[in-house]
């Protein structure tokens, strides 16, 4: 008998420790990290080109990121460069990028603030593309577009 109030003792104890809140306001305050990839309107090759991140958490904007860092890469290549990008302040970060051949690209902004992550990626024309490039990128899937046949 007495295992048995311990045992429903313990369990009692350890019930009140729980990481559940039974409180929906708790649940409801949560506001998720917000990161817009953002371009110049046309990018050309050829030259350098700058690649924005505008981070922020509900109506604030994020100026201390403990990361924002660049994927780039295009259809073509396998070849994927990696850039961490700097904070122009007001919640912006950039990185600037020479693109050296035209083609359908591909920047994905890795970003962290303390334990929230985001990853959105955005597509976008470098000079000029073929049929096929561009009816992804203006009605495309969440799949990479690619020449090559699948990879085993």
């Amino acid at each position: 008998m007495r295992l048995f109030f311990t045992i429903m003792s313990m369990t009692v104890f350890l019930s009140a420790c729980s990481f559940t809140s039974h409180n929906p306001e708790a649940y409801t305050d949560f506001q998720p990290l917000q990161v817009r990839v953002e371009l110049p309107d046309s990018v050309s090759e050829g030259g350098k080109q700058t690649i924005y991140a505008s981070v922020s958490q509900g109506e604030e904007e994020i100026t201390d990121a403990d990361l924002v860092r660049f994927e780039v890469w295009s259809n073509n290549h396998e070849q994927h460069e990696y850039v961490t990008a700097t904070s122009e302040g007001n919640g912006i970060y950039a990185v600037e990028i020479d693109f050296t051949q035209e083609g359908l690209y591909f920047a994905k902004a890795f970003t962290q603030v303390d334990d929230l992550y985001a990853m959105p990626t955005k597509r976008f024309a470098v000079g000029k593309i073929t049929p096929e490039e561009a009816e992804y990128l203006l009605n495309g899937s969440s799949q990479p577009f690619s020449n090559d046949h699948a990879h085993h």
